[in-house]
């Protein structure tokens, strides 16, 4: 017997034996009834279009400045960002993933401040909104501040802290920023730019080209793609199905549910116990605590974020660790400096020079002992 498919018909062939004198097999049909399982043409996604199918807005605006979209100088680098983006598909998933749980926290302080919507598409052009990111000219965080610029807006830059990776503080931080350069130059792609090149080079370009057009300044090339870039963003991001960029909510990033806890402590803390008495890992509260830099945090007083679950008495159980800890006498080796010796106990050089009263200016030695509290 064998059996054959036709359109979705199951055709049964019943081969009988061949008798003397005959030329061939006999072969009769027989139509069985079968079901064909079908995809559903719902759930295969329609193919992209190319990019080149896609196009820029005859109209736009950057905080509610119109962009001169008719020039064509203008279109052009508007149209190189926009087709450089849509060709990093990838990209462009990851940020609006990371994007919804950004946004809802830079769309309040904007408009807590009274601040364009628009600027939130700067963290996304400045570091991809990952609090971990880092220029080769050492900017860091979400806004990308350089360290001068972050401790003028109030960030706390250490060993130890560096708010520029902290989302909220440093949001709050390049919104003054903004607005400052905002009022310095009374536009708002100047004000991107000065965001981006420096306030005084912005100011000297002005000057010295006799334009206050940032669509008419001769600028460095990363400055001169930096507005541009941010209304790429924008045009895609407000907009994503329109340029087949498909990012199911459920598949977004979430905001943690967290809760703040303050937490007071004479002595260094260990990121460990800190973890430890929240039962979750050590880089789970690195990951809600983004500005912490190293494994231990020096003594002072802290507003830490934890799960919603375990805030119930974590300040209690932090001071309940610390109250248990136990002195260590650590007798220096050969090549050991305070610094090894204090990320062997994850303490600060500070601690142990206060608890030893020594100073890094009189050199520890060979063979001498160090009090460690742990």
């Amino acid at each position: 017997m064998k059996h054959l498919l036709l359109s979705g018909i199951a055709v049964v062939l019943l081969v009988l034996p061949v008798t003397a004198g005959s030329d061939a097999p006999v072969e009769i049909p027989t139509e069985v009834p079968t079901e064909v399982p079908t995809e559903d043409p719902t759930e295969i996604p329609p193919p992209r279009p190319p990019v080149s199918s896609f196009r820029v807005p005859e109209q736009m605006s950057l905080c509610g400045e119109q962009v001169p979209l008719e020039r064509e100088d203008v279109k052009e680098r508007l149209e190189y960002e926009f087709y450089y983006l849509l060709d990093r598909q990838g990209l462009l998933v990851t940020y609006m993933k990371r994007a919804a749980r950004c946004d809802p926290i830079v769309e309040v302080i904007l408009e807590m401040e009274e601040m364009p919507e628009d600027l939130k598409y700067v963290p996304v052009a400045e570091s991809g909104l990952a609090s971990r990111a880092r220029s080769s000219a050492s900017a860091v965080g979400y806004w990308q501040f350089i360290e001068a610029t972050a401790e003028r807006y109030g960030l706390k830059v250490d060993g130890y802290i560096d708010e520029r990776r902290d989302l909220t503080r440093s949001t709050i931080a390049a919104t003054a920023y903004l607005k400052d350069l905002h009022e310095m130059f009374g536009s708002w792609p100047l004000a991107l730019a000065g965001y981006n090149w420096g306030e005084k080079n912005v100011r000297r370009a002005t000057k010295d080209q006799g334009t206050t057009s940032y669509y008419d300044l001769y600028l460095p090339l990363e400055t001169e793609r930096y507005v541009f870039r941010i209304l790429a963003l924008k045009l895609i991001m407000e907009q994503p199905e329109t340029y087949s960029i498909h990012v199911p909510e459920d598949e977004r990033y979430g905001l943690p549910r967290v809760m703040e806890v303050d937490i007071a402590s004479e002595t260094p803390i260990s990121i460990d116990i800190l973890a430890n008495c929240a039962n979750v890992g050590a880089r789970t509260i690195r990951g809600l605590n983004p500005w912490m830099r190293r494994n231990v945090l020096p003594a002072g007083r802290y507003v830490i974020a934890v799960p919603t679950e375990q805030s119930d008495g974590y300040a209690d159980r932090v001071a309940k660790h610390l109250s248990k800890r136990r002195k260590v006498v650590h007798t220096i080796k050969r090549g050991e400096n305070l610094s090894t010796i204090a990320s062997k106990y994850n303490v600060t050089v500070e601690s142990i020079e206060k608890w030893n009263k020594i100073s890094r200016r009189k050199p520890i030695h060979f063979g001498q002992k160090l009090a460690i509290w742990q």
